[in-house]
């Protein structure tokens, strides 16, 4: 009977720490914010379909910056993980899973204009123009595609492989319109708004690296609540912990090539 009892608690004392090591969850939330004096956006004249796309006033894209707060919008943030790796998904997502991400073509141009999307997920690809547009997709880990969507029409497509960094939408109708799309098999991912404001909800406690990525390129050269900071292909290391953590105001200037 001691001998049971003995092996009881040791049983005991082996299961305490896994109790305790119990999954936490944590937010990670930071505002990215454009350093100097940012470009004049460079206006578009259509050449195709000037009557109605002429009614709109159409400009380059690659960096949009609020004259407001200098908020830097489109900056991807996701996850890295290696190759074949998991990560432990928080149950909150599952409904999102299945939720279908729109990308409009609106005014002849893309809305959004950078989007994230999960493997599985359904992606809509819509047309709210009364003129026909079609969008052409190149990515590295997915099939290609370019399909035609005639004016209120509606294409839809899901992918099955993770991509490395956001893949390109275009339209070979209106050549000026242009787009991202980053694809990921864990929904770790966020883009900044208006105001350069990003939120990934409900990340796995730990330590992690981020891949930050805009337009222009991986944002490397960057200043991090004031301290000049450089992250090495635009990876930053973030120690996640329960409730919630700031990746703080980051500053950079990317320059369109």
């Amino acid at each position: 009977m001691r001998h049971l009892r003995v092996l009881f608690a040791m049983g005991l004392a082996l299961a305490l720490p896994v109790a305790a090591r119990a999954q936490q969850w944590g937010d990670l939330e930071g505002t990215f914010v454009y350093r100097g004096t940012p470009p004049a956006p460079t206006k578009i004249v259509p050449e195709k379909d000037p009557q109605f796309c002429g009614q709109h006033p159409l400009v380059e894209e690659k960096i949009v910056v609020n004259k407001e707060n200098g908020g830097l919008a489109n900056v991807v943030v996701y996850l890295f993980t290696s190759p074949g790796a998991k990560v432990a998904i928080h149950p909150d997502y599952e409904k999102a899973a299945k939720t279908e991400l729109v990308i409009d073509n609106q005014k002849c141009r893309f809305e959004p204009h950078v989007s994230a999307i999960r493997t599985g997920q359904p992606l809509a690809l819509t047309n709210t123009d009364p003129i026909g547009h079609n969008t052409k997709a190149d990515f590295f880990s997915n099939n290609p595609f370019n399909d035609l969507i005639p004016a209120g029409g509606k294409i839809t497509k899901t992918f099955t492989s993770a991509e490395a960094a956001p893949a390109p939408l275009s339209c070979n109708i209106h050549p000026w319109m242009r787009a991202y799309l980053l694809v990921r098999d864990n929904p770790y991912f966020a883009v900044s708004d208006k105001d350069g404001k990003f939120t990934i909800k409900n990340l796995p406690a730990g330590d992690h690296t981020f891949v930050v990525w805009h337009e222009t390129g991986y944002l490397s050269s960057v200043s991090v609540d004031g301290k000049a900071t450089t992250w090495a292909r635009g990876r930053a290391k973030v120690t996640i912990k329960a409730g919630k953590n700031s990746l703080g105001k980051v500053e950079a200037t990317p320059v369109v090539k």
